[in-house]
């Protein structure tokens, strides 16, 4: 019988069974492939969680993810999540919330305690001291909507209650930006692809056969990797997106689609999701880059720029200001110096729309347009919560128009910035009920007081801060800029974290000593809780925050680490007897005796438990 005899008494149900036999080979094949190598382990993982290398029962986000995203992990730039620890099994009376975003949400300068999460988890742990408050950070920075939506998978597994967003400003100079030196994203699906295919051992195999299979320039990517100077000034490979342009547009639809599938992600997963608008500085923040039209005589511009700068009387400056913008309304200069003659006029509205206006045209794209916060409000109408950070802030700015007291430089709040962009969210998680009805009150004024960040943290911020200024783009001649000479403990201790001759946990811990030995009790307990809250695992810190806790009365606090300093050394007396102290202090007498007869069980000859217990029994 023929072939084609063959086939035509093949009945309807027999072909398609070849046919999927057909498919699934291959399939079946490369599947095959892909186990093979990992036993191998042919080809590198870079999961967003694993364990504490000493305490399994804790984890942290790894240090190298971001080299997943490249194709050679050698090219990925130095940055990484802030190192937090949490538990691998999330408490049962647990609240755990997951942060993400980009360098603004990390709480750069200022580190883990100035961040959103530094500030959230502070001011929950203070309302509800009897949950574990967990607020773990996977914002970085240079990271942009791409990086958010590959890491949603794996903070689903983690089982958050909620996750918060709060980013868009990396979304063109960013990594996978369109604009980037870092494997810039123009076509956004590929890239999407190309992230979902670099966590197979096979892609990874192919990609180093044949090379270059990553989105992107990776010759430039090596020199920006590579290359001196800050960030900023590696990063920027196309500092001139115009407004309306077409790389404009393609970073418009990347942060829609992604943000939008983002938030769809974890509303499909039962996760509440909140994204905050975005805020930037527009007073103090010139453009970076304006740009002209073709058609424009350069040297007569700026000539003609420069004299309507030199103007000292509001009115006038005004009027030529706005000249200038009806020569060149997409000329970010101009729209700016009309906001500065509205401001010193005192017509704070019309200074901030001009602001604003010149925000948006500023080519070297390093602040979000304000179309994004259109954007961020568009999610609400698929599930996200939405926190108006930028309303938060603008309440407390002057003349509400966001300047430095609030915004550092370009993007990163203040320390008060930061305070208020994290209280924002706080009343949000709070007036959905999402966190439960509030345990302690802790009002704004104190929690303010309480920020989680030491004198070394904030000086350090201000080195960091001083030389990114003192670089391009804020300047074209880059410099280091010089210490002041230290004049304090506080600024010693900075200065040699900034130099890198010491690290965090050492400079705070002999922060911790300074202010014992010179009995600043309200001090010594704050470096205490920073480190206890650093090292959830460390005994002896819980011990040492919930004793300093007790020393400046808040008793109901010191209660809760010394609960868990005794859960990490259920054998060590010292800690066991400051708890039984905490919980007579808290009016807890049958569990703090229950705690004493432990302790004497332990070490039948201990004084203090027995005259503990003798007078607790009178």
């Amino acid at each position: 019988m023929s072939n084609s005899s063959a086939e035509s008494v093949l009945s309807p149900a027999r072909r398609r069974l070849f046919t999927l036999i057909a498919i699934a080979i291959p399939v079946l094949f490369l599947l095959l492939a892909e186990v093979a190598l990992r036993k191998a382990n042919l080809g590198d993982e870079y999961p967003l969680f694993i364990r504490h290398p000493q305490q399994k029962d804790y984890l942290l986000a790894n240090p190298q993810v971001l080299k997943r995203i490249f194709g050679n992990p050698d090219d990925a730039p130095s940055m990484q999540i802030e190192t937090v620890f949490f538990r691998a099994k999330k408490p049962a009376n647990g609240l755990r919330l997951i942060v993400q975003g980009g360098s603004s949400a990390a709480g750069f300068p200022y580190g883990f305690g100035g961040s959103l999460s530094g500030m959230l988890e502070q001011r929950l742990r203070r309302t509800f001291p009897d949950r574990e408050v967990e607020v773990i950070s996977t914002a970085m920075s240079a990271v942009n909507s791409y990086t958010l939506l590959d890491f949603a998978d794996e903070i689903i597994e983690q089982q958050p209650d909620a996750v918060l967003v709060y980013a868009g400003h990396n979304e063109y100079l960013g990594i996978l930006g369109v604009g980037s030196n870092f494997l810039g994203g123009k076509f956004p699906a590929l890239t999407r692809s190309y992230l979902t295919l670099r966590k197979l051992h096979l892609f990874q195999l192919l990609e180093s056969l044949f090379g270059g299979l990553a989105p992107g320039d990776s010759k430039q990517t090596r020199m920006a990797t590579r290359g001196d100077g800050t960030m900023m000034s590696r990063v920027a490979a196309e500092q001139h997106i115009a407004v309306g342009s077409d790389l404009y547009r393609r970073g418009i639809k990347q942060f829609r689609h992604n943000l939008i599938a983002l938030v769809k992600r974890y509303t499909a997963a039962g996760i509440p999701v909140y994204v905050g608008t975005l805020i930037s500085n527009e007073k103090g923040q010139p453009p970076f880059n304006s740009g002209l039209r073709p058609d424009t005589n350069a040297e007569e511009w700026k000539s003609r720029y420069t004299a309507v700068a030199q103007l000292t009387d509001p009115a006038a400056k005004s009027v030529a200001a706005q000249e200038l913008v009806l020569l060149d309304e997409n000329n970010a200069s101009a729209w700016f110096l009309l906001g500065e003659a509205a401001y010193g006029a005192g017509d704070y509205q019309r200074a901030l729309a001009a602001y604003q206006m010149a925000r948006d045209r500023d080519e070297l794209r390093f602040r979000a347009p304000g179309i994004f916060n259109e954007i961020i409000r568009e999610t609400g109408s698929v599930g996200a919560r939405i926190v108006d950070v930028e309303t938060a802030l603008r309440g407390e700015a002057n003349n509400g128009v966001l300047d430095e007291d609030l915004v550092l430089e370009h993007v990163h709040p203040t320390l008060r910035g930061y305070f208020l962009l994290a209280d924002a969210y706080f009343d949000a998680l709070v007036n959905d009920g999402l966190t439960g009805p509030p345990r302690a009150a802790v009002d704004d004024a104190q929690a303010w007081l309480e920020v989680p960040v030491s004198e070394v943290d904030r000086l350090f911020a201000e080195y960091k801060i001083a030389r990114i200024t003192s670089n391009w783009p804020f300047i074209d001649a880059g410099q280091e800029p010089p210490l002041p000479s230290p004049d304090s403990v506080p600024a010693m201790l900075a200065q040699e974290l900034y130099r890198q001759t010491s690290d965090w946990p050492t400079v705070h811990r002999r922060l911790a000593d300074h202010y014992e030995s010179v009995n600043n009790k309200d001090s010594y307990a704050k470096i205490s809780l920073i480190l206890a809250d650093a090292f959830p695992f460390n005994s002896a810190a819980l011990f040492q925050a919930g004793v300093a806790l007790m020393d400046i009365g808040r008793n109901r606090q010191a209660l809760s680490y010394l609960y868990r300093g005794a859960q990490r050394a259920p054998r060590d007396t010292n800690v066991l007897l400051a708890l039984s102290h905490a919980l007579l202090l808290n009016g807890a007498r049958d569990t703090a005796r229950e705690i004493l007869q432990r302790v004497l069980a332990l070490e039948p000859g201990n004084l203090t438990a027995q005259r503990a217990l003798s007078q607790l029994e009178q």
